[in-house]
């Protein structure tokens, strides 16, 4: 619900299904064929198994009856026996969870530990700026830290050391250094290991270099320009009446999504003190951040770079003719600004600085510094700027560069220029890389460390400006890695370990370090905020204006919730973690306009030749509602050919798509499509089920509620007739309640289930095949103009029905109703009927044959592109 009478929310009831008072799910089939969506099982589905699977064939067809009772006595079950320990540690109580707060990607977190292994995280309540919240990154990294590819031993050329070893080898070489030495890292937010930087720079004469694999060096820039310190800007959603977002996804993969979800999220509360807000969002491809907007708006990322200069024009006075189709939305969006100025947002997505310094601007304008946008000053950060590595490139390839350590980047695949990288790296005496795994930089250096997980670690980082959170190791290294600063302090002959080292940094700041260590944040008091610098911004006006398009179709190459830059790809929980939008997994695919695929005749699954002129990739073709006509999307981190066997050649490389033009740009790519004869399957979920009839979505407007708070729901009551007694209901009952105008359909929810529950990933064949295991789904349903088309995301999970049906029909009596409500599932029970999901109305329960822990037919492969 909003402010505005399109904007929507959901009601109490829904599930999967066909069309429905305007809804539907995809493109091609906006009325699902019924016969397909009722039958239990597809045409051919029982074609590829094998002999040795009769049985299960025989059971999975015929159902389960009496007569195979006496076969599960045949099965012998392992004995399995519980060790006590011989020497138990203080605290460790067997059963009972231990849990410690540390830090993941900048987002304070809670690793719940037991028995000494980690095995779930939770966000930090404690944290002023994520509040609780974590994202499905986080959630999905407890399963990178067991990564059975992940590095084992240092290396030095193609031979594993010690690392005594190594660390001589490699002082003795940064001692004889006499050409330029470069220490590349990611950004860094981390006052211990920037000063520790400093004394290994100051010793080894080092510089350090900054390398993000997606980049956002054009806000830090823009920010250098305006307020004259090169740092990020922080938003505050919540007191953000009007939101007018071009381009930027900030509930998925742009600023720290997670602050900006639960900011956002408050808002979007029809008892909010200060009402709902509005939010306008302006994007060639429907993205996360999009599908919640009240006001979507597709267009051209020309089109976009209009909007910015026409409402640049009308705020300052510059001189710009704007393009006829977008004088009425630039005078409505300026409208909307410029009526709750001081409480309105601007935001952008690109990492242009041009943009971003017209955004700046106007914000200032509209006084939403120290509001709802602010820049303050610099504290412990090292933050990447493109120019500077794209200099360190062409240095490498001039023969100037004699050391070159990477510390947790992989140029090698994710710059745009691979070729021009591994032509200047291989000029490069002294390769070091210090990595979690094995990767294309890795291949190329002569010094690989292993390196300790985030959960190995110890560390600090700044959250924001309001404050500094731990990072705390809650596991020994499980592998032979090491901390990349402890390597640093080897060569530097610094004594001790990092967690002294980090330890005696706290001490100059007068916190308390026991208890920064227990809640893993530390607030900061004193918040010094930058005014704008009204500097000319007229000339960054003039050269945005300059930039003309291409021909042919505009490559927007972007990053995906769950799998981002590419460095989580061989994690399988986000390989199947459904898009939000597309409800895609296990592949990258070329998002084409519905305008654009009737034109062509291209299906969802037709392969598309898509070449820029130099480089040239064939992906699979996904009709996505809401794209330009003359946009291609694809998404950036697959492809990699030094890889686990998840990620390994799983889809195709589009970094090279990317361009420099002083910044990495990620939508200035022009191509030519040319349609294959090729057909590659898609593996997307939802669209397998229907919900016969029943309502799938209930909305209203924040006009009819307030109203009336029953509004969307008023149907009629349908009367009853219950076969079965009804269950006692003595003492507390079980309910859960979702807030679904809260909700944004981010998925997190979804990993979060999978590594609370052991739930088995099945792999890209088995979700074509209809068989994904998650026990819960995010139904996103469109409503509409296909080209503009209003976006709903409905969660769908088991309901714990009072008299449910899968308790009914369960010949063995898997599923029980508990005393306080619950459907119990005891799963030892359980037979593989899949009576359950067949009685299921919300199609919630899953099952499947595969025992793909122990199964021999499943070792050693790779599950996104093996025929299971």
């Amino acid at each position: 619900m909003s402010e505005l009478e399109n904007n929507k929310t959901c009601g109490t009831s829904c599930g999967c299904g066909t069309q429905v008072d305007g809804y539907w799910q995809d493109v091609e089939n906006k009325v699902l064929d019924s016969k397909v969506l009722s039958q239990e099982f597809a045409d051919n589905e029982f074609d590829s198994f094998s002999v040795k699977k009769t049985r299960r064939n025989f059971l999975k067809i015929m159902g389960f009856s009496v007569s195979a009772l006496p076969l599960t006595g045949c099965i012998k079950i392992p004995v399995k026996k519980a060790l006590p320990y011989l020497k138990k540690q203080d605290g460790v109580i067997p059963g009972v969870a231990n849990w410690y707060a540390s830090t993941f990607e900048g987002t304070p977190i809670l690793v719940k530990t037991r028995e000494g292994r980690p095995i779930k995280i939770e966000g930090n309540d404690l944290s002023a700026v994520t509040f609780g919240g974590t994202d499905a990154r986080a959630q999905a990294s407890i399963l990178s830290l067991y990564d059975s590819y992940r590095l084992r031993n240092p290396r030095l050329n193609t031979t594993e050391v010690e690392w005594d070893r190594f660390d001589e080898k490699l002082k003795a070489a940064l001692e004889k250094n006499k050409g330029e030495a470069v220490l590349v890292t990611p950004s860094l937010m981390s006052p211990s290991e920037l000063a520790l930087i400093e004394e290994f720079s100051k010793k080894y004469n080092v510089r350090h270099l900054p390398y993000d694999a997606v980049s956002k060096s054009a806000l830090a820039l823009a920010n250098l320009r305006t307020h004259g310190v090169r740092t990020y800007s922080e938003y505050n959603f919540e007191n953000a009446d009007v939101v007018v977002s071009l381009g930027a996804d900030f509930l998925g993969t742009f600023g720290n999504s997670v602050a900006n979800t639960k900011q956002y999220s408050k808002r979007r509360n029809a008892k909010h003190p200060n009402g709902m807000n509005k939010h306008f969002h302006v994007e060639s491809m429907m993205s996360l951040t999009g599908s919640n907007a009240d006001y979507r708006y597709t267009k051209s990322e020309a089109d976009i770079r209009d909007i910015l200069l026409g409402l640049y024009a009308i705020v300052t006075g510059y001189a710009h003719v704007v393009k006829g189709q977008n004088k009425d939305l630039i005078a409505n969006l300026y409208k909307e600004l410029k009526s709750n100025a001081g409480r309105s947002l601007l935001v952008a997505g690109h990492n242009d600085v041009n943009m971003q310094v017209l955004v700046n601007r106007i914000n200032a304008e509209l006084g939403n510094y120290g509001k709802t946008v602010a820049v303050r000053r610099k504290l412990a950060e090292k933050l990447a700027d493109d120019t500077e590595f794209e200099s360190f490139v062409d240095s490498m390839n001039k023969g100037n560069i004699e050391t070159a350590i990477f510390v947790g980047v992989n140029p090698a695949y994710n710059y745009y220029n691979r070729a021009k990288f591994v032509s200047g790296i291989a000029k490069v005496r002294n390769r070091v890389a210090f990595d979690l795994a094995e990767n294309e930089t890795t291949k190329l250096c002569n010094y690989v460390g292993p390196m300790n997980h985030v959960y190995e670690s110890w560390s600090d980082s700044v959250v924001s400006s309001l404050e500094m959170s731990i990072v705390q190791p809650v596991i020994q290294p499980l592998f032979g890695s090491r901390m990349w600063t402890e390597s640093l302090m080897a060569v530097s002959g610094i004594s001790g370990s990092f967690y002294d080292y980090m330890k005696s940094s706290w001490k100059k700041t007068k916190a308390d370090w026991n208890k920064a260590l227990h809640d893993g944040v530390v607030r900061f008091t004193k918040i010094v905020e930058l005014n704008f610098n009204k500097k000319d911004t007229h000339s960054f006006a003039k050269a945005l204006a300059s930039k003309k398009p291409g021909t042919g179709l505009n490559i927007v190459t972007y990053t995906k919730y769950g799998i981002g830059s590419g460095d989580m790809a061989n994690n399988p929980f986000l390989q199947e973690l459904p898009n939000p939008v597309t409800k895609a997994t296990w592949d990258n695919y070329a998002m084409v306009a519905p305008s654009y695929a009737r034109k062509n005749s291209i299906k969802t699954g037709d392969v598309l030749e898509i070449s820029d002129g130099s480089y040239k990739v064939k992906l699979p073709a996904l009709i996505q509602p809401g794209t330009e006509a003359n946009t291609i999307a694809v998404a950036l981190g697959y492809g990699h050919k030094v890889a686990g066997k998840v990620a390994k050649n799983l889809g195709e490389n589009v970094y090279p798509f990317v361009t420099y033009n002083g910044n990495f740009d990620y939508a200035a790519s022009y191509a030519t499509v040319k349609k294959t004869d090729a057909n590659r399957a898609i593996a997307q979920t939802q669209t397998h089920h229907s919900m016969e009839g029943r309502d799938i979505v209930r909305e209203t407007t924040f006009s009819e509620y307030k109203k009336n708070p029953k509004a969307g729901n008023q149907v009629p009551k349908p009367k009853t007739v219950h076969i079965y007694p009804a269950h006692k209901k003595d003492g507390h009952q079980w309910a859960m309640a979702v807030n679904l105008t809260s909700c944004t359909g981010c998925s997190a929810c979804i990993i979060s289930c999978s590594a609370e529950n052991n739930v088995p990933v099945v792999g890209k064949q088995e979700v074509i095949n209809r068989r994904e295991m998650h026990w819960m789904r995010l139904d996103r349903y469109y409503k509409g103009d296909e080209n503009q088309p209003e976006t709903m995301h409905m969660p769908m999970l088991c309901q714990h029905c009072d008299n449910a049906p899968c308790e009914n029909v369960c010949p063995v009596m898997a599923t029980l109703q508990s005393s306080d409500g619950l459907n119990q599932q005891v799963y030892n029970r359980c037979v593989g009927t899949r009576y359950c999901a067949n009685n299921c109305p919300y199609k919630v329960r899953r099952f499947n044959w595969f025992n793909y822990t122990n199964d021999d037919d499943f070792k050693a492969v790779n599950p996104a592109t093996s025929d299971l």
